[in-house]
């Protein structure tokens, strides 16, 4: 059987989508990115992330590409150190405009790092553990890994889409008669660590998918469009606009709530939605760094 290389794969993928690659990109949505608490109820996926870190007291935390602080500021709260490291300077800004607000900027400490960069040429900090999640956007799969084991003292860990993208619709897909092709960013990630005898551990945190707001009824058939990254024949074509048709409703409220990370429409009075919602499964893998 012919060996997978993981890594060229990862390139070549990478190329093909060249989308949300740029800190400026990142920069236009920092100041609505942050998550904040809402009806004060916790958000299921930052603690089942934090409970599968199994972090000890005390333990000090290197967060590659943290955004605004979704799981920097919380993890501060229960009393640890946080190195929180992104290539937006907003983003950095905001996390600490967040932190400010919670009390914990002493714990928070902001790195301007690019996953693409020489972190070998940088003063970085040794944490026990280095995390990255939702935040797999590097060019070079197994530098990066590397990369992260290089500033962790005994463990790695890592939330990453068991779908080619994020935002991938199964009701949808399954409605248009579209099969799901491709290797999920998971697939890579422990094949990589595997073929470097890595032995990591995978398991699968689910939650509720947030239903993502359009600007317009065109807006969202386009956005679901790009959804399926390998193109739709025209049967699937005809197949998503008729959906589009009876599932995509349009909207007027009061307030529609918050930009959303993907710089939809959240944030306005009128917008197109679907009508149902799907669960969002992320795969968390970890893997010690030192035996």
């Amino acid at each position: 059987m012919e060996r997978i290389d993981w890594n060229e794969l990862w390139k070549a993928n990478r190329r093909s989508e060249n989308k949300n690659n740029t800190s400026q990109f990142w920069d236009s949505f920092a100041v609505n990115f942050r998550k904040k608490a809402r009806d004060g109820k916790k958000d299921p996926y930052i603690e089942k992330f934090y409970e599968l870190m199994e972090a000890e007291e005390g333990d000090t935390i290197f967060d590659m590409g943290c955004a605004s602080g979704t799981l920097a500021i919380p993890y501060a709260q229960k009393g640890h150190e946080i190195y929180a490291a992104d290539f937006s300077e907003e983003m950095l800004r905001v996390l600490m405009e967040g932190a400010e607000e919670a009390g914990v900027a002493d714990r928070i400490h902001p790195i301007l790092l690019d996953w693409n960069e020489d972190w070998f040429e940088r003063d970085l900090p040794q944490c026990d553990i280095a995390i990255a999640s939702r935040s797999l956007i590097f060019e070079d799969l197994t530098a990066s890994l590397k990369k992260l084991e290089s500033v962790a003292v005994r463990r790695v860990c890592v939330g990453a889409w068991d779908t080619p993208v994020s935002g991938f619709d199964r009701y949808v897909a399954k409605a248009i008669g579209y099969e799901r092709s491709g290797y999920g960013v998971n697939w890579f990630v422990m094949n990589e660590l595997m073929d470097r005898d890595r032995y990591p551990e995978q398991i699968f945190i689910r939650s509720p998918f947030r239903i993502a707001k359009f600007g317009s009824f065109e807006e969202g058939v386009r956005a679901l469009r790009e959804s399926f990254r390998y193109g739709l024949t025209d049967e699937q074509e005809k197949a998503l606009a008729e959906y589009c048709r009876e599932h995509l409703k349009f909207h007027s409220v009061e307030d529609g709530g918050e930009i959303s990370a993907r710089g939809d429409a959240q944030g306005k009075k009128e917008f197109w939605q679907l009508d149902h919602s799907d669960m969002s499964t992320m795969a968390f893998i970890r893997w010690e760094v030192k035996e």
